[in-house]
């Protein structure tokens, strides 16, 4: 702990020695209360009998979605560096639990060349509400996890070289080898094939001084090594995200990774067997074409945003479905209106991060929403946001479920 707050004081002390903007900035989250109140009916013998009321709980922080603790940032014209600091809120003493989220430099050999190297993210088009949700064509059973991604081409320890050759061009290239490991690995035996680890390449394009239209194109590419996912995409914004008027997102990821099912063939069944199992196997097959989105209308002190990503499954084989397999397509959805009177910002958010499954258990899962009117502000250089939140119940005997969530961040 004691080396960690040195090397965050040493860090400010030495870009004071040189022309470098030094950002720090503190984020917590968590909840001020929570409970559960029971509208169960009581003639099920699984109700819950009483509700639940708990006071104060500060969030773990453990999401990768730019809430670490602590984020420190140095830079100058030439060159800067990045580093984030993880918080869960754990021990005592010299045992806080800190740990580095992550750190990166950067530096540009010429002006039109911009190297980072460490913790490496690159982004083409993104979502502002919530970027780190954003499907990337996974299955409905697993979107829930924090591999959802909106990277365009690597994210994780490695090397990003950006380049912009003409005026509103943007060309990256990057690897992600992680630590202590080779960017290629060849095996020289009869028994293994070589292997590589992540990389991409994405271009970016702005078209307002060639059709005079505010428009950002973009199209990348991820491998995300050599049994992994790899992911095509093509999309572009129009507008202002953070002005007034209209803004507009579509971004399409083409998801390709190995496919495998096994069934069992009952109509070979025998006294000794339960039958034949097949196994059906397709490499580098299209699974999924998702539909990243985002619209925005901000007009005076009046703002809505919304987004509701598609997932569209691809069915791999016939034979499949004819033994029961099932992925089915799926979307979520958010819808944010805010209304800013003076220093306050009071906002209604609607916004449902379930599968909202395209099959017969759609009505269901687009109704299981959580609805949170709140208020942001600011006091001093720290911004709040203060709401309540209500999971809204979804079928008969099912608990209805409410929090107060707080976020909070200071910036220097």
């Amino acid at each position: 702990m004691k080396k960690i707050v040195s090397g965050i004081i040493a860090l400010a002390c030495a870009t004071s020695m040189f022309a470098v903007d030094f950002a720090a900035k503190v984020s917590m989250e968590g909840d001020v209360a929570s409970g559960v109140i029971d509208i169960n009916d009581k003639d099920q013998a699984t109700a819950t009998k009483d509700g639940t009321l708990n006071f104060w709980n500060l969030g773990a922080v453990n999401q990768y979605d730019g809430k670490e603790f602590l984020t420190l940032s140095g830079n100058g014209d030439k060159s800067g560096a990045t580093v984030t600091i993880g918080y869960p809120y754990k021990g005592t003493g010299d045992d806080m639990g800190l740990t580095v989220r992550g750190a990166s430099l950067w530096f540009k050999p010429i002006d039109m060349v911009k190297v980072t190297i460490g913790s490496v993210e690159d982004i083409t088009l993104r979502e502002t509400m919530d970027y780190w949700k954003v499907p990337d064509g996974m299955a409905a059973a697993g979107h829930q996890t924090y591999s959802w991604s909106s990277y365009a081409t690597v994210s994780g320890p490695g090397l990003l070289a950006e380049v912009t050759p003409i005026s509103g061009l943007r060309v990256s290239v990057g690897i992600a080898a992680g630590t202590a490991k080779n960017f290629a690995e060849l095996k020289f035996n009869d028994t293994e094939d070589e292997t590589y680890t992540k990389w991409g390449i994405a271009a970016m394009y702005n078209l307002q001084g060639v059709i005079n239209q505010p428009i950002n194109a973009a199209v990348s590419f991820r491998d995300d090594g050599k049994d992994g996912v790899k992911i095509a995409a093509i999309g572009a914004e129009y507008g202002n995200r953070y002005g007034d008027g209209f803004y507009g997102m579509v971004n399409a990821r083409f998801r390709f990774e190995n496919w495998s099912y096994s069934y069992v063939d009952k109509s070979t069944k025998t006294a000794a067997f339960i039958g034949t199992k097949h196994e059906l196997t397709v490499e580098n097959a299209l699974q999924a074409v998702a539909f990243d989105t985002m619209f925005r209308y901000a007009t005076g002190a009046f703002n809505v945003m919304a987004r509701f990503p598609v997932t569209i499954r691809t069915v791999q084989n016939a034979k499949a479905i004819e033994n029961g397999y099932k992925d089915p397509s799926w979307m979520s959805y958010e819808i944010k209106a805010t209304y800013a009177i003076g220093a306050f910002s009071p906002y209604l958010d609607i916004e449902n991060d379930n599968a909202v499954t395209f099959d017969d258990a759609f009505a269901e899962s687009f109704l299981k929403m959580n609805v949170q009117p709140g208020v942001s502000f600011n006091v001093g250089a720290c911004a709040l946001d203060l709401g309540l939140k209500i999971a809204v119940p979804n079928a008969k005997g099912t608990n209805l479920n409410w929090s107060i969530p707080f976020t909070t961040s200071v910036a220097f």
